[in-house]
């Protein structure tokens, strides 16, 4: 049998609805920081969902390779939405696969782990170092609960507090901790032969630069 966890869906939702409202803040209305702090709860999500994704995919050179491709296809929205040279930051997808990497690497024990941390000292991307290590945290909150939240407090007290908005990013704790322990996890069984339908597998990759040419389109024509 096949499982598909729709409470694991169910936070796919929320960080894409949330991201979106962040960059309908940053990008339309910069003013109203109320949207920015919503969308401080989407890339902790996301992280957890790629960990997730680590752990439930048949190959993980491919899926990495997927996660470079959108980030490549990604950065001429990215830049021309946020006003970016076009190489002055990279975005989120790029920052999901060297943490991928990252968090694949370490788990192995291996020295090309130190690869990513190096790159994030070298090249500006959205979250640098904090993204590759929150992603670290999120892989021992899957082997314990209780350590993980602990580290990703920690990590958020290091690095932002109390001066950047991204601490708020811990009001998703809560929803990850409850999918990781079961609760927020609603597995529904299919036949082995069951296929996931391709625009539910494909639909955040697409709709990351579909969505910032919108919002890039909507800011040139009307503000």
């Amino acid at each position: 049998m096949y499982g598909f966890d729709y409470g694991r869906e169910l936070l796919k939702w929320i960080a894409i609805i949330t991201m979106t409202i962040d960059h309908i803040g940053a990008v339309l209305y910069p003013e109203l920081r109320v949207l920015r702090f919503v969308g401080r709860l989407a890339f902790p999500i996301f992280a957890y969902l790629i960990i997730l994704g680590m752990e439930n995919t048949k190959n993980i050179r491919n899926y990495a390779i997927r996660l470079f491709a959108f980030a490549a296809i990604s950065q001429i929205p990215f830049f021309l939405a946020h006003d970016y040279a076009p190489f002055e930051s990279l975005n989120i997808f790029f920052t999901l696969g060297l943490g991928l990497v990252f968090v694949y690497y370490f788990q192995k024990a291996s020295i090309f782990a130190f690869i990513p941390l190096v790159i994030s000292f070298l090249i500006n991307f959205d979250y640098g170092i904090y993204g590759l290590a929150l992603m670290g945290c999120m892989a021992f909150l899957r082997k314990n609960t209780k350590l993980g939240v602990v580290l990703i407090v920690l990590l958020n007290c290091l690095f932002l507090f109390p001066f950047s908005s991204q601490f708020l990013s811990l009001a998703a704790l809560p929803l990850i901790v409850l999918n990781d322990t079961g609760y927020l996890s609603i597995v529904k069984d299919y036949a082995e032969d069951y296929k996931i339908p391709l625009w539910r597998k494909y639909f955040f990759y697409i709709y990351y630069p579909l969505h910032l040419v919108l919002l890039y389109v909507i800011n040139s024509m009307y503000f």
